[in-house]
């Protein structure tokens, strides 16, 4: 997950629809694929036509697996062929089908993109949605009340965007940018459970879906939205948090050479080779890093701390809440934590629901002031 980022982009006046069959549930719009020159799409009897004309571009059978190719313009190549259409139509009656490997339903929906390249939006119902989402956030197998919460949250999170992006292409994102999905394969009993089991269930502040952040594990304490995003959240606020000491993520360390971190920073030329030397600016009330310089041999570089993180990998500097020495020119980090550490603690909702804590009052823990309910479409 997690980050509130609005995304303007511009597409050419061309696009592709797939879809099997679809419910009368809420949708979901969630960008899979973004900026790709090509991917591969496998199923059952997949039936390629022109929207407008119907005519009939590609139909198997049997299984088949076919490449969807970007050409220059707004044109796409498929099996060999050039094509060129103001929509086309993919049906594949068997049900789901599978993008690059991975299992999706419902409708997919193909823009060609800048650049000469595609994005790849999976257009499915919200609550099918959320019974994949789980297994690639958390575990089912925590418990139930800690699923549902997820569930809540996500639901929440999801309902959220869909309002934000309301002029564009795609309401979430499937990485954590927002949210990690990665199509149904990971679907299961207990989280189709927790999702029956909370059916339409948000999270409301003064009536209206809350932006509902979450993170793996705040290290103790978690932080301030206005040191991330810019806005008004008044439910989440920064608070001490002793649930998440099970977290394999609690404690981390990271360990990189001055070369590599000069990698790490490829558009910045005027550093030089090699970083030699890090000074951490001010830290915010949960001890989280707001700024960093960065020295180089030639010059200098002023970051904010969650600009300086994702530069350098999110899933190397697991959060902002760590101290670095450099020792022969490398640099020993040493943090707290995993992920921007604003909203709902993930280890810590597991370690309530663990001591006995229901899903509501989990959420009313990392969210102030809110209430529950559903929210009409």
């Amino acid at each position: 997950m997690r980050v509130l980022t609005a995304y303007f982009c511009f597409f050419f006046g061309v696009g592709i629809l797939f879809f099997s069959s679809a419910d009368a549930q809420e949708p979901i719009r969630v960008l899979i694929l973004r900026d790709v020159p090509q991917f591969s799409i496998a199923g059952e009897e997949l039936v390629l036509k022109d929207q407008t004309t119907g005519h009939l571009l590609f139909h198997n059978q049997k299984w088949s697996s076919i490449t969807i190719e970007r050409l220059p313009g707004a044109r796409l190549r498929v099996r060999g062929s050039g094509i060129s259409a103001p929509a086309f139509l993919l049906a594949a009656p068997r049900g789901s089908f599978a993008i690059n490997g991975r299992r999706f339903r419902d409708q997919i929906h193909i823009y060609p993109a800048n650049a000469g390249s595609l994005s790849v939006i999976n257009v499915l119902p919200m609550e099918d949605y959320l019974a994949g989402l789980v297994n690639w956030e958390i575990s089912s197998q925590w418990p139930m009340e800690a699923v549902k919460a997820q569930v809540v949250a996500a639901r929440t999170y999801a309902r959220f965007q869909k309002v934000t992006r309301q002029g564009e292409l795609f309401d979430v994102e499937a990485t954590t940018a927002d949210q990690v999905y990665g199509g149904m394969d990971k679907e299961d009993f207990l989280s189709r459970k927790a999702v029956r089991e909370t059916d339409g269930e948000m999270i409301l502040y003064r009536g209206d879906p809350i932006f509902a952040v979450y993170h793996s594990c705040c290290g103790g304490k978690t932080e301030s939205p206005e040191n991330l995003w810019p806005g008004y959240f008044p439910y989440l606020k920064t608070m001490e948090c002793s649930n998440c000491l099970g977290s394999p993520y609690f404690v981390w360390n990271y360990r990189v050479d001055g070369v590599r971190m000069r990698s790490s920073l490829n558009s910045m030329n005027s550093l030089g080779p090699r970083i030699v030397g890090l000074r951490l600016g001010q830290r915010s009330d949960s001890n989280r890093i707001l700024q960093v310089t960065v020295q180089g041999e030639r010059d200098h570089l002023n970051l904010s701390g969650p600009d300086f993180r994702r530069l350098l990998g999110r899933d190397l500097l697991r959060s902002t809440n760590f101290t670095v020495k450099e020792k022969d020119g490398v640099f020993l980090f040493a943090g707290l934590g995993w992920g921007h550490g604003a909203g709902l603690c993930q280890w810590g909702m597991k370690g309530m629901a663990e001591n006995g804590e229901n899903y509501r009052s989990i959420l009313r823990h990392y969210y102030k002031n809110v209430t529950f309910g559903k929210f009409p479409r």
